[in-house]
């Protein structure tokens, strides 16, 4: 009797186990739909002033644990910053002062689990 009983509670816990796991996955995130806008405070940058970066998402589910980096760049073979960036509600952003007027090339590094999705977009910085 006791052999069975122990068999039963294995069981139930198994079942238990299996229900949880299927009930917390959630939908696998597509990188064609993975949409990225990107925003600076002031509009458009200025030289030697500091300007904030925001990116808001969109194919991303809102409940994705997700964590967001913008590379800067002058050019596109010098990296001038890599800013990890805050979650503020469903947007990210991070600060950086912009020391030369011209274009600047950033990448958007976004990273959900072991996907890493890169955005480029291209900013001017008034003088």
């Amino acid at each position: 009797m006791n052999r069975k009983r122990m068999l039963t509670v294995l069981l139930s816990l198994l079942l238990v186990a299996v229900m949880t796991a299927c009930s917390t996955s959630e939908r696998p995130v597509d990188p064609s739909e993975v949409e990225v806008t990107l925003t600076t405070e002031p509009s458009p940058p200025k030289v030697n002033a500091v300007t904030k970066f925001t990116a808001t998402l969109g194919g991303v589910p809102e409940s994705t644990k997700a964590t967001l980096a913008f590379d800067i760049r002058k050019s596109e073979n010098d990296t001038l910053s890599y800013l990890n960036a805050k979650q503020e509600g469903s947007a990210y952003s991070a600060e950086k002062e912009l020391k030369e007027p011209g274009t600047y090339t950033v990448y958007v590094h976004l990273y959900i689990g072991d996907l890493h999705i890169i955005k480029k977009k291209k900013i001017e910085v008034a003088s």
